[in-house]
Order: C-alpha cells, then structure tokens, then sequence
C-alpha cells in the first residue's frame, strides 16, 4: 500500500461519522489501496452474531442472496455468512483451508461464486482493547484479477486496525447534511408504485427502506417500498393534480433518515408524447452525507503535506484545536503551528475562509 494513501483511511476514522456512513465511504476510498471487483462489510451485535450488512455494488440482487444465506437454517446450509463472521480469527481467502473451514467452502459454492467473486479475502476486525468482534471485511476480486499476495495481508493489518477505530462510538455531535456523491432515478405509475429503477435508484431505495438487513426482517425484506417517504401519496396525488392543471407544482423533497443516513426524494411528471400510456412520475433519489464527508472528498485539491491536509480536514470540520491534538496524539501548540503555517500557506484568514477554499470549485 503506498504511504500517500494511508493517511486518506485514517482521515475517514476521525470524522466521527456514524457506522453505517463510515463503512461505505470507507470501502470506496478502499479501492484506491487495495485493488477489488467489490467490498461487503458484515457488522455484528454484542453476542458475536451479525447484525447487518453492505455490499457496493449497486444491485439488490447481491443483498437479497446474503440474506437468503443468513436466513438458511437447515443443517447442510448451516448459516454459511453467520459462521463465516463468528468463527474466523485471522485473515484468510476463499481458496484456503477449505477443509479446515467447511462452512467457507459451503459460503464460496452457494453464495460468492454465483455473485462472480471468484477469490474472496475475509478478514475479521476486533476491537483493539477489548477484542471484542465488531465485524468482518470481504475484499471480492474475479477470476482473472490477481490472488492476494503477502504485502495484501500487511496491508489488511493496517486497515483493520482504521476499521476498529471508525467503529468506536462517535462524539454524537450534530450532523450537517449536504447532498451526496449517489443518486438514481425512479419511475412509477399514477399510483405510486414502482416501475423501473437504474441501478442506484434501487440500491439507495433498498437502503432507505430498511435501516438493517437481519434475520428478523429478511423475511419480509422489499427493496421497493417508496411509502417508508412520509407523505409520499400526498406528493404522488399533488403532482398528478398539478399535471392536469398545467400549473407549476411547489412542493419541498421528502426526507426519510435512519441508520444508513438521510435520504431525499425529488418528483417531476414524465410527458407521453404519444398519449397513449397512463401517466408516469419520475423520482430522483439522492443520498445526503455528513458536510464533513464533502470536505474528505474535496481537499486533497488544496495539495497540502499529508499532516496539513488531515489538520485542516478536522479544522473545517468543527473541531477545537485541542479535540484535533488529542485525536492526532499531538501537542496544542504543534497543532495550533499547523493551523498557522496552512492559513499562510493558502493566504485565509479564518475557518470559513478554509471551508470556502475546500468547497469551491
């Protein structure tokens, strides 16, 4: 792993960014450290079993076959991911001691292999202190990607080790949203229900319909449910009312949150040309992230020293000097000679002249 690129992991742990915020935007920036065709994430509850889980890429299809797996209670299918996450106590890949491992091999047939991972890096993270299990890492690559090799394994040590420190209990301060990087687009009918969906459409839908993914909701689990919106069949019926009136509609977003963050919904009416087909709504859904997220993704144009660009980062973000001392293991006065030397480096004067600078393109 290059050096350059490890302090961009680090930055992401010290946001303070709820778990289910932190792990997406961490397994994006993982790609940039750790070639992969794809990155799922399994969390678990106190008593070592999971509790929820995420996997990039933007299909459904990919979640509903691991909660199928998670749900699989006959004794030959035992489980295969909850065995997975329970009994590992090391990193290991797919192709590796399968018979020491039965319940991999039954995971990699019945699960992994359909969904085109071909070679599989498990890795379980612990908490540092305590060694309790918090969770377990997959790193997915294809046939013809490269296996991973000795450095991959030093690397997954240092990442492990961001993982446990980004699972810790944020500071719980209040969280400024902005409009996120993912988006997508939805049609329904004059009803409401849907009808096509691009595939982020359906992934950040299936995200904002159910805050977690487990076996007492896999059973029921529907990526398609638009109602979770409150007033959703308000906003449906004013805009076919406006349609019909030719009137411009004025209507806010609707606005769901839960674990996976906040979720807003924007309507505009879909013209037949023809006439012919009943009328279609069309939805943009954007997933809003903490401001502090927008600055990570943002300052690396200022080209900044790696420590500057983490000072200023957490600087931008809020916190007082001393907060960015103790989270960087670093002395007030090193910390506020760093805040100085950047503001004269990018000739700002103060935080929201740095905030400015980050922000505007």
């Amino acid at each position: 792993m290059a050096k350059q690129t490890n302090y961009r992991l680090e930055q992401l742990s010290q946001l303070d960014l709820p778990s289910q915020i932190f792990i997406p935007a961490l397994l994006q920036e993982l790609h940039f450290t750790i070639p992969s065709l794809s990155n799922t994430f399994c969390w678990q509850d106190d008593d070592g079993s999971l509790s929820n889980i995420y996997d990039e890429v933007s299909n459904t299809t990919i979640l509903k076959k691991f909660i199928i797996s998670l749900s699989n209670t006959t004794p030959k299918k035992h489980n295969h991911i909850n065995s997975c996450i329970i009994q590992l106590a090391k990193p290991i890949t797919s192709f590796e001691h399968t018979k020491q491992y039965p319940f991999l091999a039954e995971c990699y047939k019945t699960v992994l292999l359909p969904l085109g991972y071909v070679n599989t890096c498990f890795i379980p993270i612990f908490h540092d202190k305590t060694s309790k299990r918090l969770g377990l890492l997959m790193i997915h690559r294809a046939k013809n990607d490269n296996p991973f090799s000795e450095d991959d394994y030093l690397n997954l040590e240092f990442i492990t080790s961001i993982i446990a420190e980004g699972l810790a209990p944020p500071n719980h301060r209040p969280l400024f949203m902005t409009d996120g990087l993912e988006q997508g687009i939805l049609i329904v009918d004059s009803i409401g229900e849907l009808q096509r969906a691009c595939p982020m459409g359906e992934k950040l839908l299936s995200m904002a319909s159910s805050p977690t993914f487990n076996l007492t909701s896999s059973a029921n689990f529907s990526p398609y449910n638009l109602h979770v919106f409150p007033q959703y069949s308000d906003l449906i019926q004013t805009i076919l009312d406006t349609d019909n009136k030719r009137e411009v509609p004025s209507f806010k977003a609707l606005t769901i949150k839960n674990a996976w963050g906040e979720f807003k919904l924007h309507s505009f009416m879909i013209e037949d040309k023809a006439g012919r087909r009943s009328a279609q709504i069309g939805l943009n859904i954007r997933r809003q992230e903490p401001f502090s997220l927008t600055l990570f993704r943002k300052i690396k144009k200022l080209k900044l020293t790696p420590r500057q660009e983490t000072v200023s980062l957490l600087y931008a973000s809020g916190d007082h000097h001393q907060t960015i001392a103790e989270k960087l293991n670093l002395s007030l006065y090193t910390v506020k000679e760093h805040v100085k030397n950047i503001t004269t480096r990018l000739d700002i004067h103060s935080r929201a002249d740095l905030i400015e600078l980050i922000l505007c393109d």
